[in-house]
């Protein structure tokens, strides 16, 4: 009989997460680097707004971790080469199949029926996207009863659901509309807005170097202490 098998992170794989998911891994836990959304915006390959259609775990030859692959639909695109009415496929660490189970605090979870409001890059290895930020890069959509309006919340959604139902979230009482925070990120876009420059822990080189780039293109001034990231040399 297989055991569930939690996500314990060592060196080596914590250094990957780290590199891969803008999460600090350690053996124990994993601290999320809080982003802002013109961070989310600026770092995101692709965004838009989407529904969830599937979601299933897999376990590749010769790994001991399962992941979770969601296919999304895309409703509307705000930033990247996708149209409306694309498909793609979202893998994130965390999922149990076979009676072994992997879980990664701040993963996020898609659940089949969801709307989603997505911030995306490019897996550095492999076809498919990961989500920007862990699960700061996705907010559920659900729709105000007496306005027929959105309400963006961010949730956690319990292990095992295979469905999601609008009607059986309990709205906050002060509540974000998504007209303004899909706004606010096309104002970004349209300005093609560069956020105040920083290390970010975890930032692929390739991008943290366009980033540093950028904010100096823009008049920002920059510590000196800090350096034009390099870029990874070819082995």
């Amino acid at each position: 009989m297989n055991e569930a098998r939690p996500l314990k992170i060592g060196l080596v794989l914590a250094a990957m997460l780290l590199f891969s998911t803008l999460g600090v891994g350690s053996s124990r836990a994993t601290t999320m680097v809080e982003l802002s959304l013109s961070e989310l915006c600026w770092i995101s390959d692709l965004i838009a707004v989407a529904h969830v259609e599937q979601s299933r775990p897999e376990k590749q030859p010769g790994e001991i971790y399962i992941k979770t692959v969601s296919t999304l639909r895309l409703d509307r695109v705000l930033k990247g080469a996708h149209i409306e009415g694309d498909r793609i496929q979202v893998r994130e660490w965390g999922g149990s199949l076979n009676g072994e189970r992997t879980a990664l605090p701040g993963a996020p979870r898609y659940v089949a029926g969801e709307r989603v409001l997505v911030f995306l890059e490019r897996e550095q290895r492999g076809s498919m996207w990961r989500t920007v930020g862990l699960s700061q890069g996705k907010l559920t959509f659900i729709e105000e009863a007496d306005t027929g309006r959105d309400v963006v919340v961010k949730l956690r959604l319990p292990e095992g659901l295979q469905r999601f139902h609008e009607e059986a979230v309990k709205l906050p009482a002060v509540r974000r509309y998504s007209e303004d925070l899909v706004g606010r990120v096309e104002d970004d876009l349209q300005l093609s807005y560069v956020p105040p420059y920083r290390a970010i822990p975890g930032l692929p080189a390739a991008k943290a170097r366009a980033f540093f780039d950028a904010a100096l293109a823009t008049g920002q001034q920059l510590d000196p202490r800090w350096r034009r990231p390099q870029l990874e040399t070819a082995r």
